[in-house]
């Protein structure tokens, strides 16, 4: 009898677990920090309400200061860029980062933001830029980097000038495509 009245309940048991799961889980679908890779085995940890405060005002943290200056890049250079949004229809948007164009971007993009463990970053990037774009059909790198879909994301700080290069490079060319 107990068996039965454990089976006749098992639909109501797995969807409490499940909701349990999915709640629980929720938090760690989005990045809470970046790891910046400094040179060789030296890493930092960056918050990214931390980016974002330094996205919007200029405060930079310790780490973020040091992040900057081994990149030598001007940070108002990287202020902008965080900032910059592109409208993106969500649809064609997810279009374009199938296409031959969209997959060498997040390829390239890759080599400079990965997974922790460097697998399928070029996939969770993807994801990432969609679901920036699915809630107002606007993208941001700030954005991109609160929706990156792992708890952390790495990016490789000697890279970075090859990144900004590379979405500059190709902005003008998604922009066409996606309105």
């Amino acid at each position: 009898m107990q068996l039965q009245n454990l089976l006749s309940r098992s639909p109501l048991i797995i969807l409490g677990v499940l909701a349990g799961v999915m709640i629980s889980h929720k938090r760690a679908i989005a990045t809470s920090k970046i790891v910046i890779d400094i040179a060789g085995p030296i890493k930092a940890s960056i918050k990214v309400k931390d980016l974002r405060l330094f996205a919007e005002t200029g405060e930079t943290t310790k780490t973020i200061s040091q992040a900057i200056g081994i990149s030598k890049v001007n940070p108002n250079t990287i202020r902008g860029l965080m900032k910059l949004e592109v409208g993106a229809n969500v649809d064609n948007l997810t279009k374009v980062l199938y296409s031959n164009l969209g997959l060498n971007l997040t390829q390239g993009v890759a080599e400079v933001v990965t997974t922790r463990h460097k697998y399928e970053s070029d996939k969770a990037l993807r994801s990432a830029i969609i679901l920036a774009a699915a809630d107002d059909n606007r993208v941001s790198v700030l954005e991109i980097l609160e929706k990156y879909p792992t708890a952390e994301m790495h990016i490789d700080v000697g890279k970075i000038n090859k990144i900004v290069e590379k979405v500059k490079e190709t902005i003008g060319n998604l922009g066409e495509l996606l309105n």
